[in-house]
């Protein structure tokens, strides 16, 4: 995997020399935006620097991260209260270092649980890389290596140097370890990234990419398998709500393309040149995110669909528009946007004390209900009003599954 990496100080996302707050060579000013566009090569990193170094916190920032893509969340988390928060709040994973003991890593799941490895001149260093230990990077995964899904190791002293990584300091941690290990510190060009996928390693990425020293398009192009597909990998396409629309191919040039716009772009076969969907028809594709397959030799790409996806008149290239509530939120979505002032639910999204009523009430007779039919019934008004009242205040049923997901599996104190 490659992950980009967001660190945050003062709102903003920065890239630091050696994790100094004085040395600061990067600023943007929207990290959620950043986030957004991170977010098409997989999972993003977001480090909260001012928590790690005691100083403050970026909390609401990383909610508005969390709740619209997939993100691995650090620093200063130091109690329950605050990983239960960031988990609840969307954070897939949590990756924790100066409370990571198994004390406190036992109230969740490994696979919630990133443990950081950061080591300054050999030993781990933590509160925000300030205190040095007497514990290296191998004793410390030995150590935690049952309370977590995988580590992160970041070499400090390279951090933000732009000089290059230590393979063979990342490779005795892989060795040392059955957890994924996560390199970071000082990766700079693609030979390393390679070197670093060779050997098992994913790859977090900082000064590198914003600085334009690591091409995040290349680099990711540059980790499929083109000879296996022959220069043409399979594209599975599928909208937001879930359903599959089509599948078609791309080149390396098709792939780059959609990567740096976010807009799908294929390779025709029949017509033998670059095919930029919607671009005749205005049935266009937004990318999300591009995901390769297990065995890098074909790709998936998660989008919102404008129109239809197939040329006949139908939704999907397998058929039409399937019900089901990722498609009633986009409905509810659409409603409010566009209200017929006669619609019931128009008056619904103008009357927030008629909405509350109906919730309530809906709940009772769900509560009443005897047969399984009213059940089905009475939980179908339930989910209906529910699901309006998110559309009202502008949340996703996305927010709810990563609330819920963040309390699966959690152990109570």
């Amino acid at each position: 995997m490659i992950i980009p990496s967001i660190d945050l100080l003062g709102g903003k996302a920065v890239q630091l020399r050696r994790g100094n707050p004085d040395d600061c060579v990067v600023t943007v000013d929207d990290p959620v935006g950043l986030a957004q566009d991170f977010a098409r090569y997989g999972e993003v990193a977001v480090i909260d620097l001012d928590a790690a170094l005691g100083r403050g916190d970026n909390l609401a920032v990383i909610e508005q991260i969390t709740a619209k893509v997939e993100a691995r969340v650090g620093g200063g988390i130091r109690d329950h209260a605050r990983a239960d928060r960031l988990l609840r709040g969307g954070a897939k994973k949590l990756i924790l270092g100066t409370a990571a003991t198994p004390e406190f890593l036992s109230r969740y799941l490994p696979e919630q649980i990133i443990v950081a490895l950061d080591a300054k001149k050999g030993k781990v260093v933590t509160e925000g890389w300030t205190h040095a230990t007497a514990e290296t990077p191998i004793d410390r995964a030995r150590a935690l290596e049952a309370y977590c899904s995988e580590f992160l190791y970041t070499i400090v002293d390279r951090e933000g140097m732009l000089g290059g990584t230590d393979l063979d300091a990342v490779r005795a941690v892989v060795e040392a370890t059955k957890n994924h290990v996560v390199a970071a510190g000082g990766i700079t060009t693609q030979a390393e990234v390679a070197a670093l996928d060779k050997m098992g390693a994913s790859c977090q990425l900082g000064m590198a990419i914003y600085t334009g020293r690591l091409d995040l398009a290349d680099t990711y192009v540059s980790l499929l398998d083109w000879q296996k597909v022959d220069g043409l990998i399979p594209v599975v396409v599928q909208e937001t709500t879930g359903q599959v629309l089509m599948f078609a191919y791309a080149n390396q040039e098709a792939v780059l393309q959609t990567l740096r716009t976010g807009q799908g772009t294929f390779w025709s076969r029949s017509r033998k040149q670059l095919w930029l969907k919607g671009d005749t028809s205005g049935h266009t594709q937004k990318v999300l995110e591009v995901r390769w397959d297990c065995d890098r030799d074909c790709l998936l790409y998660k989008v919102e669909q404008t129109g239809r996806a197939c040329h006949l008149p139908q939704h999907a290239c397998f058929g039409d528009k399937t019900f089901n509530l990722a498609h009633l939120e986009q409905i509810l979505q659409d409603r409010k946007r566009n209200a017929d002032p006669g619609s019931y639910t128009a008056k619904l999204f103008a009357d927030p004390a008629l909405l509350n009523a109906k919730i309530l009430e809906e709940a009772e007779e769900l509560t009443e209900a005897e047969t399984d039919r009213d059940v089905v019934w009475e939980a179908a008004d339930v989910i209906f009003f529910a699901m309006t009242k998110l559309a009202a205040r502008g949340l996703t049923l996305a927010q709810v599954e990563k609330e819920l997901r963040g309390r699966h599996g959690r152990r109570r104190a």
